[in-house]
């Protein structure tokens, strides 16, 4: 397998990389993309699940649940995820750092 293959996963691409609209501090160096490995279930239980699924919201039109964030949680996520430190995570534009939730998120809920 070669090292920058990509592995396909719940329908999600390990890594997944974002590439950032300003560069940031990681580490010690700028950087201009963030990798994300694929979370597994220690993850989880180390800092708890980043999406909050409301399975009430919508029960009467029969649609999927609302799914909303746990900021800090998805803060803390995406920093052990990308191996940087929360700081680094924090430096990052919101379509950024939205762009990474979402990309991540379908780690987080269920298969419906």
């Amino acid at each position: 397998m070669a090292e920058e293959e990509e592995l396909k996963t719940n329908g999600a691409v390990s890594p997944l990389v974002i590439k950032l609209r300003i560069p940031i501090q990681a580490n010690g160096k700028e950087v201009t993309e963030l990798s994300f490995r694929e979370p597994t279930a220690g993850d989880i239980e180390a800092v708890g699940n980043p999406i909050i699924v409301d399975q009430l919201s919508n029960m009467l039109s029969g649609e999927l649940p609302r799914t909303t964030f746990d900021s800090k949680s998805m803060t803390l996520m995406m920093a052990r995820l990308a191996m940087v430190p929360p700081s680094t995570i924090r430096q990052m534009h919101p379509k950024d750092w939205n762009t990474a939730a979402w990309s991540l998120a379908n780690f987080f809920t269920p298969d419906w």
